[in-house]
């Protein structure tokens, strides 16, 4: 029996949410507790490179997509980020090394969830779920990320991770009472890895991994050092917590919104120079800032560079979802998202050591230099045929 609608976008909800909790404890969380415990800015811009499973999950998404059920491969992964979050700071010398296995946990979990929304989505309803699925996962990361970070500055640390090992746990239980994903039956293992390799092999799909590589170069170079610079410049706990992370977060998902609109207006390639030219710009207008730090000024870069993050999400998933088609869409999606990823585990290993080279101001401005490459793809990316 099919899902009713209002289950389907319910479950679209739930499922990002899911999804978006353990990036929020890694890329908001994690940083901003360990720059505050004393870690130095190589140590805080390194803990991109937890972000590394995101970018080899298409090495195992076979394996998802092909064995059990999504439903568990998700339920099972949450729980063990929930797990480790528990214990929170607690692990002492551990604490890289837990955080590394919730890591994969995250990107595996990241795979089922895709394949399980691509499952119940009819293609009528796929525009709404995209935009849910915006708002749930940032929504997870302001309440993992900004949300935690203030509540310890309000409390204490212990506190926080409690706060969100419990998020992460209630999150487990509401996936087991959601509809199941409709999976057709895997073709045999030859004839099915010849279609990916084919998949691979065309133009549009190699063009849409570049695009994916270096759509968020710039954005992923500067965002390690943001919270950094925040509390350098005299900006407490809570102005991070509450401001760059839970209102930037919320900021994020209604540009992601606005993005998906403007793009469906204006065209994929207009839509591609217009937004990720307003995310180059908001680097820009974070170096200017940097060279004078003032409260008021750091706050309107916030707000702009969190908007602009959210605008500019909207044609690259227009782009990845373009590329994906119809076809074994969890690997192919799975595929096309690591790609993403790896800019930010670039970017971000050597964002700490430039910083402290460069400075915040001379980071932030080579950081828009960066997002300059990707913009350039935009003809070739807008006019690529479908994918079967």
């Amino acid at each position: 029996m099919k899902p009713a609608p209002r289950e389907v976008l319910v479950a679209t909800g739930v499922l990002a949410m899911a999804s978006g909790l353990p990036m929020g404890v890694l890329s908001e969380l994690l940083p901003v507790y360990l720059r505050d415990t004393g870690a130095s800015l190589a140590v805080v811009g390194a803990t991109t490179g937890l972000l590394a499973p995101y970018t080899f999950k298409a090495l195992w998404s076979p394996a998802v997509e092909r064995l059990g059920t999504l439903r568990l491969w998700a339920m099972l992964t949450l729980a063990g980020v929930a797990a480790v979050c528990a214990v929170g700071g607690a692990w002492g010398p551990w604490l890289l090394p837990a955080f590394t296995v919730a890591a994969v946990l995250s990107a595996t979990q990241d795979v089922a969830v895709d394949g399980w929304v691509v499952g119940i989505v009819p293609p009528e309803h796929q525009g709404r779920a995209s935009g849910l699925r915006v708002a749930g996962y940032r929504a997870a990361m302001a309440l993992s990320g900004g949300g935690a970070v203030w509540l310890a500055g309000r409390l204490a640390w212990p506190v926080a991770w409690a706060a969100v090992a419990a998020l992460a746990a209630a999150l487990v239980l509401a996936m087991g009472a959601l509809p199941a994903p409709v999976r057709p039956a895997p073709s045999g293992g030859a004839e099915w890895w010849g279609e990916l390799l084919r998949w691979l092999a065309e133009r549009g799909s190699l063009t849409a991994i570049l695009f994916a590589i270096l759509y968020k170069l710039g954005d992923a170079a500067m965002a390690p050092m943001v919270k950094p610079f925040w509390l350098a410049s005299g900006l407490s706990l809570e102005d991070v917590g509450l401001y760059s992370v839970l209102v930037g977060s919320l900021l994020t998902a209604g540009g992601a919104l606005v993005g998906g609109e403007l793009v469906s207006r204006v065209g994929l390639r207009r839509g591609v120079w217009l937004l990720g030219g307003l995310q180059l710009l908001s680097n820009a207008v974070y170096a200017w800032v940097a060279v004078a730090p003032f409260r008021e000024g750091i706050l309107a870069a916030g707000v702009f560079e969190s908007l602009s993050q959210g605008l500019g999400t909207a044609p690259l998933f227009a782009v990845l979802m373009r590329a994906c088609g119809r076809s074994q869409p969890t690997v192919r999606y799975a595929i096309l998202t690591a790609a993403a990823a790896l800019s930010r585990v670039l970017a971000g290993l050597v964002s700490g050591i430039a910083t402290e080279s460069w400075g915040y101001a001379g980071w932030f401005g080579f950081t828009a230099v960066l997002a300059l490459p990707a913009l350039l793809l935009a003809p070739l990316v807008a006019r690529e045929p479908v994918q079967r």
